[in-house]
């Protein structure tokens, strides 16, 4: 016997409070909480919870740096005693820093825990009581940028219906290496035996094992469509249809961003999972893996974003054995430009999330060992799709300097090469022996990117604070036309520089720079300053050179992608070259970088 969950009341999403800066997180819905771990010393460094699912433990991340002189733990009289509510303050460590929580204080019934931190700045409290909270979200950086949680007003736990099961993990024989077993019960004596064959010849078999069972239901025809009614979300402007598929699994709820660059599934009979790559105001977040482990064959549909966007996924869902839980069978993408898929088997109850016109920026559902049912965030409206322009509207300067040359008309200018020798200043830095190669150069903070590799480079935009470069964004050329980046960094930065080279006359042929802490009592490590050299000239150097230097100069060739690392700032930077091959430069195809 296993019981399940039932609430009197949905959960209540509430906050978060603090500061705007690093990256989103979500942990959803759980049971309860079971214990909390805090980092904390001018503030909250970083917090790691363990969730109660069911009667089993279930860790987050740890979000957050590395930072933190003391780490306190809470562990709760798990069941008896459950978090009820939680304030804190959160405000800048210096004048013109990021907001972040300075101080966290947690309440359960039964008693209070804290303050851990420093109560300095903007107070924030829970705005109600008599609530069990079930979950956190908020954002993260170098430390914890901002917290709100997941409020159950009552909870009540009622048995379900007499249905046992037990599971099994899937094996393959190796006699006959094409087919995967998977073995199950549903009690009352009866054994669930399910064969597997796959269908090409497309790697191995799966790994898995049987989530749930529960009484069959009948399948619709494949011709009739599902309509589910839309339900408000809790984001504005953002409407959430579906799920469609099965009751079984766990709810996931990846929330709303700001629209899809990538999704990667597995299948075999059904859909295993699936994972998305979100764009989050030009930054990209991978939400997590929803669904089992293995199967058949795995995809990554990878969009053209912001030129390509996705407007609606269709599929099929239905059960894959008698007595089985229905799972989503077939999914098939389609947005701007085209379609992709079917991936899986058209069999089953037919849905699509096309209701009105709009975009999806977020999935929802239900998933076991697989995924058992799909939904979407749609921003709904008329589709107004950007071409390749520079997307100059996406790096605004918050201060009066525009750049170096102090030219009030930028962008109408560029920075102009200077015609020098290529020979970088040493000024009290550490530069021999200097670091070489293609990098990537800089600190270990952020989050890693990859541009990949273009046929090669038209123009750069830089941002940058006092601090060291805050962002990066190219625009490339890939066989005569123009490709954006996302942008590498933040907002920030009080001062920017565009550099337009004369593309294909002019090419990138090498970076150099230097990298350090932010300031002396800081220690993640960032690009403080940047130098580019083009087959005419030199650009910059574009912030202050101290720190220690590094150059991607190692043979004759041209830059033809970046990669790197950022958060709040560019954390590290990386070429991609294309080499020439003696005195004709002609190019040999090869591409190399290092993390």
């Amino acid at each position: 016997m296993f019981r399940v969950q039932s609430f009197e009341e949905k959960p209540v999403c509430v906050g978060p409070w603090g500061g705007s800066g690093g990256y989103r997180w979500d942990d959803g819905i759980y049971s309860t909480i079971r214990q909390l771990v805090i980092s904390h010393g001018e503030g909250i460094e970083s917090i790691q919870i363990e969730y109660d699912k069911n009667g089993s433990s279930v860790w987050s991340l740890k979000y957050g740096g590395s930072g933190g002189y003391k780490i306190d733990k809470i562990k709760l009289d798990y069941p008896d005693e459950f978090l009820t509510s939680i304030d804190g303050y959160y405000g800048k460590l210096r004048q013109f820093g990021p907001n972040f929580i300075r101080s966290l204080s947690f309440a359960s019934n039964k008693k209070i825990y804290g303050p851990f931190g420093v109560e300095q700045g903007t107070y924030f409290s829970l705005p109600m009581t008599g609530g069990k909270i079930v979950g956190f979200h908020g954002r993260y950086g170098w430390r914890v940028d901002a917290i709100g949680v997941y409020l159950k007003s009552s909870l009540q736990l009622s048995p379900s219906k007499a249905l046992s099961y037990s599971q099994n993990y899937m094996t393959k024989s190796p006699e006959n290496g094409s087919y995967s077993v998977i073995q199950g019960s549903v009690g009352q004596g009866y054994d669930i035996v399910l064969a597997l064959k796959q269908k090409d010849d497309f790697g191995n078999s799966p790994t898995a094992k049987i989530s749930s069972f529960k009484e069959p239901k009948n399948i619709e025809p494949k011709e009739k469509i599902i309509y589910v009614e839309r339900e408000p979300s809790m984001v504005e402007g953002v409407v959430t249809y579906g799920p469609w598929g099965g009751t079984g699994g766990y709810v996931f709820d990846d929330g709303p961003y700001t629209g899809v660059r990538q999704i990667d599934l597995s299948r075999n009979v059904g859909i295993v999972w699936i994972r998305v790559l979100y764009d989050l105001d030009g930054e990209a977040v991978w939400g997590y893996k929803h669904g089992g482990a293995g199967g058949f064959k795995h995809e990554k549909i990878v969009f053209d974003f912001p030129y390509e966007v996705l407007t609606h996924i269709s599929g099929y869902y239905g059960s894959l054995m008698y007595m089985g839980p229905a799972v989503i069978r077939a999914l098939t993408f389609h947005t701007t430009k085209r379609s992709y898929g079917p991936f899986g088997e058209e069999s089953g109850t037919y849905f699509t999330t096309k209701l009105k016109e709009g975009k999806i920026v977020g999935i929802h559902g239900r998933n076991g060992l697989f995924l058992d049912s799909l939904g979407v965030h749609v921003v709904e409206g008329k589709l107004i799709v950007p071409v390749a322009t520079p997307p100059s509207m996406e790096i605004i300067p918050r201060g009066p300097s525009i750049s170096d040359t102090d030219n009030p008309q930028w962008p109408a200018k560029a920075v102009v090469a200077k015609s020098v020798p290529i020979e970088p200043v040493s000024r009290g830095v550490i530069k021999e022996p200097a670091p070489c190669g293609p990098g990537p150069w800089g600190g270990d903070g952020g989050k890693p990117w990859d541009d990949g590799v273009f046929s090669g480079i038209k123009q750069i935009y830089l941002t940058k604070a006092p601090e060291g470069i805050c962002s990066i964004q190219i625009e490339y050329d890939r066989n005569k036309q123009s490709v954006w980046s996302v942008k590498h960094g933040t907002h920030g930065g009080n001062t920017m520089h565009r550099i337009k080279l004369e593309y294909p006359h002019e090419v990138l042929t090498c970076i150099s720079g230097y990298y350090g802490p932010i300031t002396a009592d800081e220690q993640p490590v960032i690009i403080k300053s940047l130098t580019f050299y083009t087959s005419r000239g030199q650009y910059g150097p574009f912030g202050d050179e101290v720190g220690k230097y590094f150059t991607s100069t190692t043979t004759e060739g041209k830059v033809v992608g970046l990669h790197g690392r950022s958060s709040m700032y560019l954390d590290a930077i990386g070429v991609h070259m294309q080499h020439w091959l003696g005195s004709q430069k002609t190019s040999k195809s090869s591409f190399f970088k290092i993390f």
